[in-house]
């Protein structure tokens, strides 16, 4: 059951039609998820898209003897009506131009979610709602999208690179940063590019590994680190070329490192505006699994996430 909200007003849409691209973000009405939304505005005024926010009213499991699912509580709906309709007017306060529209929809958050996105270029939820056990809720609905979604998905943690009162989105590190696992890593290694350029920012592209098989106490030669360090150089300049070839115009430096793969990106994200990463879909039991790296920069990292779908 779908309730829509309209929040552009009449004269708005007559000035401006929807553009090409779609972008959805899931609000909880908490601080954090309005900070979600107001970001999610900000791209999509950045990708000449239009937004809709959408809001989950969350159906309760039926008490025994009873199966299934009960109602929502009487005027859930009407109040995520009202939720909905109040942070689309922060966001027209700051981008009156913007075509917005809203969703107020019976059911989980990440189903309701991840059926909304399903014609957007990007998905925008906060890595965190409204404290306590709710808060645990949304985290898991970011992870359960960054394994489920079809199209980018960007996790917005805490203050860092929020939009400002004018609306803008503030700059708080100097690059974007991607991490680089293998050759299948291309279509990552795009979006981050056109990060690079919507930003107008330098990339920096990292490729951690382990050291291939036991060492002994001593740990590897120089020598013998040095070669592996250029074997896994070439997968990482395999990775990255054709997204070259389309963004000739992004600067950027790239390093093959030894070392823990998550670790590495988390460290790096303290400077960045952006860490992109990718993520390969699963089946069967590990289809809620996004690997380790993905998870613990969803988790910890230092700006906003970027999670590119694979397959």
């Amino acid at each position: 059951m779908n309730t829509a909200v309209q929040t552009t007003p009449p004269q708005q849409s007559r000035a401006r039609r929807p553009g090409p691209g779609l972008v959805v973000a899931g609000t909880d009405g908490s601080e954090p998820g309005t900070r979600a939304v107001l970001r999610a505005a900000a791209e999509a005024v950045r990708r000449g898209a239009a937004l809709r926010i959408v809001h989950a009213v969350r159906v309760p499991t039926a008490a025994p003897p009873q199966r299934g699912n009960a109602d929502p509580a009487p005027g859930a709906q009407e109040a995520g009506a009202r939720l909905v309709e109040a942070v689309a007017g922060q966001v027209l306060n700051r981008h009156p131009d913007l075509s917005v529209d809203g969703k107020v929809v019976v059911g989980l958050p990440g189903d309701v979610l991840l059926e909304a996105a399903a014609d957007a270029e990007l998905v925008v939820v906060s890595a965190r709602g409204r404290g306590g056990f709710a808060d645990l809720l949304l985290g898991s609905v970011a992870r359960f999208l960054a394994s489920r979604t079809t199209c980018p998905l960007m996790v917005v943690r805490g203050d860092h690179g929020a939009p400002s009162d004018a609306g803008d989105l503030e700059l708080d590190g100097d690059r974007v940063v991607v991490g680089i696992q293998g050759e299948g890593d291309a279509p990552t290694a795009r979006a981050a590019f056109a990060e690079a350029r919507r930003w107008q920012l330098p990339l920096y592209a990292v490729h951690a590994f382990d050291w291939p098989g036991f060492a002994g106490l001593s740990g590897p030669s120089p020598d013998d680190l040095k070669a592996v360090t250029e074997a896994h150089q070439v997968c990482l300049d395999s990775a990255l070329g054709p997204a070259r070839e389309l963004y000739p115009d992004v600067l950027g430096a790239e390093d093959a490192i030894h070392g823990d793969a998550a670790g590495t990106l988390v460290s790096a994200s303290e400077d960045a505006t952006v860490v992109v990463v990718g993520v390969r879909h699963h089946h069967g039991l590990l289809r809620h699994w996004v690997g380790h790296v993905a998870h613990s920069v969803i988790e910890h990292a230092h700006c906003p996430v970027l999670v590119v779908p694979l397959s």
